[in-house]
């Protein structure tokens, strides 16, 4: 690949001088390898490429425009794979096929606990489920379900605590 004005690249150049001198390089690398969009994307990833081979230049090692030009190209390749790998994995919903995803997730979820709860309660004693059904749903206070299952207003109290928490703990160990 040429150099502008056939330029001699050097060891002894600053960054600024060899980055100015590349741009034609760096340009017809980004068109052979079909790049036409995301241009000024792939020019910064060969900047950073001659700002490595810069840094990274042996004399001993060859040419210096080689070495540029692999380390260009290099750079500019392994983006591109990276950014193919990105789109394999990942897939693009819009904000309605994402909001329906949702909604389904939590009907899906809401159901398993409604369905959980229904199986918790139908394990409770017939007096346990009317305590739940008397206070909560009909909203009978504790001594009104006392006087209705003859029971006292403190042993009313204890059976309904002592229910909730055993319906916690089983709805939370099933989660």
């Amino acid at each position: 690949m040429s150099i502008q004005n056939n330029q001699k690249l050097s060891f002894t150049q600053s960054f600024e001088e060899i980055l100015e001198a590349v741009q034609p390089m760096i340009t017809a690398i980004l068109t052979q390898l079909h790049i036409y969009k995301d241009f000024d994307y792939f020019r910064h990833i060969a900047s950073i490429a001659v700002w490595r081979a810069w840094l990274k230049a042996d004399s001993a090692k060859g040419q210096f425009s080689a070495y540029l030009y692999s380390s260009i190209k290099g750079e500019i390749l392994n983006e591109l794979s990276k950014e193919k790998n990105y789109r394999e994995r990942m897939t693009v919903v819009d904000d309605e096929t994402m909001n329906y995803i949702l909604s389904e997730q939590e009907e899906r979820d809401n159901q398993k606990n409604s369905n959980s709860l229904e199986m918790m309660l139908a394990e409770l004693k017939q007096i346990e489920r009317k305590i739940l059904l008397l206070y909560y749903v009909e909203g009978y206070s504790d001594l009104e379900i006392a006087n209705a299952l003859d029971l006292s207003v403190v042993a009313i109290k204890k059976r309904r605590a002592r229910i909730i928490q055993r319906l916690k703990h089983q709805l939370f160990r099933v989660e």
